[in-house]
């Protein structure tokens, strides 16, 4: 028997079309995009009933949604729904939801008109371990545990974020949108942006304890508030700057068909510059995109 697997997600950015096929890492998929407002779209995909096989298929969905949340800067959260044992040589175009959830972000009405047709190529652990970190910042709906997420992107691969972040502040800054007004805010009390975000920030929400003198958190004060949230709208520009700058994340990967690939399949740009395809799925006009009833 094979098995028929469910995976819910969250994703803010609406898609053009509710229904997408595409192969990626080796796996087939069928994207269902249902009603924000009720349930969580999914994805399904069909793997033998095996535990190893169950959980190779999450974990190239996860990263496949991790690239999709990145390219469409949107916020993605995803869980297993189950599913359920199948007959072999079932046909994943038959394939429907079977499970259905509740939505678990907020839905946004005016993030609309996106597509799958392009991700970026993640090549190297540490991309992937620092786009798992920024999606679920993204996605958290919460300042003290974004906060966490984010500055844990810039731990990737560096033995030294507060350093790191004192440089790119001094000799980057023109790059990272953030404004003066927003550092200004800060109660940096002599500190550098590095130390006061590390240290007043990133340890105060990790520790309770507290040595004499270090900045505790009051959880439920406006002032902490505000100063956790503007700190967080910071750390998440240096994440955004370490994983495109430092870890060197620029290659994409593309959605084609051809007569190698009938079955819509994510290909390398290399790929794309030797052999001829076509995107899969056409990209929609604005007008279009207008037209479309909008769940």
């Amino acid at each position: 028997m094979q098995y028929l697997m469910d995976i819910g997600f969250d994703n803010s950015s609406r898609l053009c079309r509710n229904v997408y096929y595409f192969e990626y890492k080796g796996i087939r998929y069928k994207l269902i995009q249902n009603n924000m407002r009720k349930w969580c779209d999914v994805l399904i995909t069909i793997v033998e009933d095996d535990r190893l096989l169950k959980n190779q298929a999450y974990f190239v969905a996860s990263e496949f949604l991790t690239a999709l949340a990145w390219q469409n800067k949107s916020s993605i959260k995803l869980r297993p729904l189950g599913g359920l044992s199948i007959p072999y040589n079932y046909d994943i175009r038959k394939a429907k939801c079977r499970v259905f959830d509740s939505p678990h972000i907020p839905f946004n009405s005016q993030s609309l008109g996106y597509d799958i047709c392009e991700i970026p190529e993640i090549e190297t652990e540490e991309q992937r371990t620092a786009l798992v970190l920024f999606r679920e910042a993204t996605s958290a709906y919460n300042n003290y545990l974004s906060f966490l997420f984010y500055w844990q992107v810039i731990e990737t691969k560096n033995s030294d974020p507060i350093g790191w972040v004192n440089k790119i502040y001094r000799k980057d800054r023109s790059r990272l949108r953030i404004s003066e007004d927003e550092i200004t805010a800060l109660p940096l009390r002599g500190k550098t942006l590095g130390n006061y975000l590390y240290n007043d920030c990133r340890n105060a929400i990790a520790h309770i304890k507290r040595k004499p003198g270090e900045i505790k958190l009051k959880l439920d004060t406006l002032e902490d508030n505000m100063r956790i949230s503007i700190s967080t709208n910071i750390v998440k520009e240096f994440a955004n700057y370490y994983i495109w700058k430092e870890l060197e994340l620029s290659k994409k990967m593309y959605l084609i068909k051809n007569s190698e690939h009938k079955f819509p399949t994510f290909v390398t740009q290399t790929y794309i510059k030797k052999i001829p395809c076509t995107i899969a799925y056409k990209r929609l006009s604005p007008a279009q995109i207008m037209k479309k009833s909008w769940r």
